[in-house]
């Protein structure tokens, strides 16, 4: 695999790597028959109760510049079109005609298939209800994928006959904005006909066939061009570079399932079965199935993906196109630098060949030159992209409602000692606990604060607040805490205290804030560092030579 040269050709190839199903719901699919002329759903504007742009209501003009004159018959889809244009792309799109009373709330037939696909399209008008079935059924997904699934992105594509495309779009706007609020807005420079969340991206396009404004020319798609623009427009979902590069992995995961299935066939199950009893009663040999998962996807994404996963050619071009450079690049540059000229030479050859031709660049290495230097790219001097790059390289992700256990790499805010503890309790020392166990801790330091203070690990506490924190791997820094294990878990679970906080309650019932868990790795690192410490050896010796060796 060979990637492209520019960041928007990047994602495009990423998001069509990646989409694997599309569901089409029209009311038609099944028509044998052409409908008339003057059959034609007829176009009612609905009344206008909100702006969305200053673009979006343009359709209740009488349009002056008009294109595709209504001429003929409006035809039902084909069917078998629509799936092989999607099948071109190895795309597999589901044909769905609800029948007229059907419903489409997220307890309905249709909500599951629509909740399952990468891509949703759905015709306005369904029998004649005015896009009634049509805001329900989008504003259901997009309001799922904020609230249930989170992690989940999804495309839905409004296509309709209807002239009035601004009207259409301030509908759908209304509806979903009234259900999540600020989340859902418009994208600036759509016509006002294109809409996002974090994770969702709703399109209103037109068929064709319809006299509309010159201005919404490009929002109107034959049914053959449905597969492209499905691919183009999700790649707008993730548009950037680490989101697309992570497309790629996810998507070379899914072509080589049924590798890594082979590498866990049937077989395997006597000889990982007698590992399962010998492991007991000591250690529950069952979670060992993850490790190997883990490794197993690892290999897929180490082997697939090419190297480099990000080519100078689409630095540079995300430098040239995508880049627009803040004003406190400004203390960066001589007269006669320019911005992206140096962005490019930091990106393709680091922070020290290039301070040669442009002295202004920061060095790397020291607390105040680092964090100069890590400004350069942010679009504001003060923005945290760093600080959340740094806590998704060191902190686990939870997906969904998973418990908060007390073990290696968690970490506490102690309520009664105003202070932060960083866990460094073995695993296996944290689970099959019977009644009392005590906990090994090391309280962990606050930085002084973004502008000065130097810090050990970035964390961002549930009420989203960053909290840079220091971590000194000294002996008298710890401290040990004991906690009873939750009934019937052998662990000691975080529960929710009246604030909706995750907090543990020790023997004394004192309360430890559930704050953040490390990576595995970052924790094991901490517990290298104090051991490395511990064994210190303290002996006499002449000061001269001492001093002579000190670093």
């Amino acid at each position: 695999m060979t990637i492209p040269e520019t960041v928007q050709e990047y994602s495009r190839r990423a998001a069509e790597s990646f989409i694997q199903t599309a569901v089409f719901v029209d009311d038609r699919i099944y028509s044998s028959q052409t409908i008339r002329k003057d059959e034609i759903k007829k176009t009612i504007a609905p009344k206008m109760r909100k702006r969305v742009s200053k673009k979006a209501n343009k359709g209740d003009e009488k349009p002056e510049n008009v294109i595709n004159d209504a001429d003929g018959e409006d035809p039902a889809p084909d069917a078998y079109d629509i799936v092989n244009y999607f099948a071109k792309k190895q795309i597999v799109c589901s044909l769905y005609q609800p029948k007229k009373d059907a419903a489409v709330t997220p307890s309905s037939d249709i909500f599951p298939l629509c909740k399952a696909a990468d891509v949703v399209v759905i015709d306005w008008d369904l029998y004649g209800d005015k896009g009634q079935k049509a805001k329900e059924l989008a504003d259901g997904l997009v309001k799922q994928a904020v609230e249930d699934v989170p992690e989940q992105l999804r495309l839905i594509l409004i296509y309709t006959q209807e002239l009035n495309l601004g009207a259409i779009a301030n509908e759908l706007y209304e509806t979903i904005h009234s259900s999540i609020g600020d989340d859902f807005r418009p994208v600036e420079g759509e016509e006002g006909l294109v809409f996002h969340t974090k994770n969702s991206r709703i399109v209103v396009l037109g068929k064709p066939g319809r006299a509309r404004v010159a201005e919404y020319q490009r929002f109107i798609i034959d049914e053959k061009e449905l597969a492209d623009i499905a691919v183009k427009e999700f790649s707008k979902l993730a548009s950037g570079i680490l989101h697309a590069a992570t497309l790629l992995g996810l998507s070379m995961i899914r072509q080589n399932s049924r590798k890594v299935l082979s590498k866990f066939s049937a077989e395997l199950d006597p000889a990982f079965l007698t590992h399962v009893a010998m492991c007991f009663p000591e250690e529950d040999a069952s979670s060992h199935v993850i490790p190997l998962l883990v490794s197993e996807i690892e290999a897929v994404l180490e082997d697939a993906l090419p190297s480099p996963l990000v080519t100078d050619a689409v630095l540079e071009d995300w430098c040239e196109n995508v880049w627009k450079p803040a004003q406190h690049i400004n203390e960066f540059l001589n007269e006669g630098d320019d911005a992206k000229e140096v962005g490019k030479a930091i990106l393709t050859k680091g922070f020290i060949e290039p301070r040669k031709k442009f002295n202004k660049i920061p060095k790397i290495g020291g607390n105040s030159s680092t964090r100069k230097a890590s400004k350069i790219f942010l679009q504001q001097a003060e923005d945290l992209a760093n600080h959340k790059f740094s806590h998704l390289m060191s902190s686990r992700t939870f997906y969904g409602e998973v418990p908060r256990v007390l073990s290696l790499g968690t970490i506490l805010y102690d309520n009664d000692g105003s202070r932060y503890l960083l866990c460094l309790q073995p695993v296996c020392d944290s689970v099959r606990v019977d009644g009392k166990r005590k906990f090994l801790f090391t309280e962990l330091g606050v930085s002084e604060g973004i502008s000065t203070g130097k810090a050990t690990h970035v964390v961002f506490k549930q009420n989203r607040d960053t909290l840079e924190l220091i971590y000194e791997p000294k002996s008298y820094f710890c401290v040990i805490e004991e906690f009873k294990a939750t009934a019937g878990k052998r662990q000691v679970i975080a529960k929710s205290d009246d604030s909706g906080n995750l907090v543990f309650y020790d023997v004394s019932e004192r309360t430890y804030e559930w704050i953040d868990q490390l990576k595995a790795s970052h924790a094991q690192r901490a517990v290298e560092l104090l051991a490395s410490d511990l064994s210190r050896v303290g002996l006499t010796e002449s000061e001269w030579l001492r001093s002579l060796n000190k670093k």
